[in-house]
């Protein structure tokens, strides 16, 4: 049986949708696929399918711009969005009670919490125009029982400008209630700033006790829409992330030492949806809830950073070496948790300065030959050079030797 598993995490302070397929048996080993231009990773199923039944697990993500992950569809405003969520050091961490620890592993631990969470948020509201001038009113109840009020009911403002409310309610004692109403009469003159109403059918003794009062105003619209819109839906999912963090620290946190003590980058959290309003619907608000599960993971920072660091080194081409890390870049996030095998993978950041030997950046001296440095600094950045230091000498020169000999590329 081929199983399909899909998920999103945040990388880059961007949604990235992924998907893998899988047998129930353990895989033989992984391959990633990776989407192309104007591709999403769901056209790779059928391909995907030739190596399930090899028992070969098959992992797949839509490129930013592209499929269900974040960024306008098809745009790509620079090639480092794609490489910079592709070319990252991968660490893997295996359970601190593994009896054989790989050689460019971390050891540490899986502590896991699920909970229930639900919010709930105002929808989306359209103004529709009207040739009336209408409003929400507040109508109080400041007596000792209930009061019904059918729809059409009177409310009258202090300069005997009336107005109608266009449903019936009833009005607990001592509460109020929200009710739309508008103008008994059109024309712009019933447009008015917040005022207080007296309810003329109600009996002369009840009138200071039953009252309405406009908090906003009239105006020429009518009882505004409601409506679930995706936007509203993203607003409650955030609003249910930004609870689960909180959340879930708190309690991973309760079962560690200070010294062992985590924060949001070694959180891990899968959300299901339990409930959840429907897009286009209408209500005056959006409710969402979901059940969430968040691991928490236990490990040295700096072992991650000194495994990482080596591992990057070790990949560097023949002709390039390291000149030095900057510390304050590095940084790293959860990419995967199988709790199952009590195993992680990391994605780590680094940024260093590399030392590369002369022509491994294919910089040609004839193509330098008279250029001011303005030009020459284009042609660098044309081949991705992002750092690099032009000196011309003697101090008077302003232009590239004429003899490509006199160029020196150190």
């Amino acid at each position: 049986m081929v199983n399909q598993h899909f998920e999103n995490i945040i990388f880059n302070k961007k949604n990235i949708f992924l998907r893998s397929w899988s047998t129930n048996n353990d895989p033989i080993y992984n391959i990633i696929i990776i989407n192309g231009l104007g591709e999403h990773s769901g056209r790779y199923k059928e391909f995907a399918s030739f190596f399930i039944k090899k028992n070969i697990g098959v992992f797949s993500f839509d490129l930013i711009g592209h499929g269900k992950s974040d960024g306008l569809k098809g745009h790509i405003s620079n090639i480092k969005d794609f490489t910079d969520s592709i070319e990252e050091v991968l660490i893997e961490m295996e359970s601190e009670n593994v009896l054989e620890k790989k050689e460019d592993s971390i050891l540490g631990k899986i502590i896991k919490t699920e909970f229930d969470l639900e919010t709930s948020i105002p929808s989306n509201q359209e103004t529709v125009l009207s040739e009336k001038a209408g409003g929400y009113v507040i109508i109080y109840n400041n007596y000792s029982q209930n009061q019904i009020l059918i729809a059409t009911t009177r409310l009258l403002t202090p300069d005997n400008k009336l107005y109608r409310i266009t449903e019936r309610i009833n009005i607990p004692a001592g509460e109020q209630v929200k009710v739309w109403a508008e103008a008994d009469q059109l024309g712009e003159e019933y447009n008015i700033p917040p005022t207080s109403f007296i309810i003329p059918g109600l009996w002369e003794g009840l009138q200071d006790k039953i009252y309405a009062e406009s908090k906003d105003g009239m105006n020429m619209q009518g009882v505004p829409k409601y409506l679930v819109s995706q936007e509203s839906i993203n607003q409650a999912q955030k609003n249910i992330k930004e609870q689960a963090e909180i959340q879930a620290l708190k309690t991973i946190n309760e079962k560690l030492s200070n010294n062992l003590k985590i924060d949001n980058r070694n959180l891990f959290m899968k959300f299901e949806t339990l409930e959840s309003s429907n897009i286009n619907e209408e209500s005056e608000t959006t409710i969402l809830k979901q059940h969430i599960t968040a691991y928490g993971l236990v490990f040295s920072p700096d072992t991650l950073k000194e495994i990482s660091e080596t591992k990057f080194v070790q990949g560097l081409p023949d002709d390039q070496s390291l000149i030095k890390f900057f510390d304050d870049a590095f940084n790293y996030e959860i990419v995967d948790i199988n709790p199952e095998k009590e195993t992680a993978v990391l994605s780590v950041s680094l940024q260093a300065d590399i030392n590369s030997k002369e022509g491994s950046w294919d910089i040609e001296k004839n193509k330098l030959i008279g250029l001011t440095q303005e030009d020459i600094e284009k042609y660098l950045k044309g081949l991705k050079i992002e750092k690099y230091e032009i000196s011309f000498f003697p101090i008077w020169v302003t232009k590239a030797p004429s003899l490509e000999d006199h160029i020196i590329i150190k």
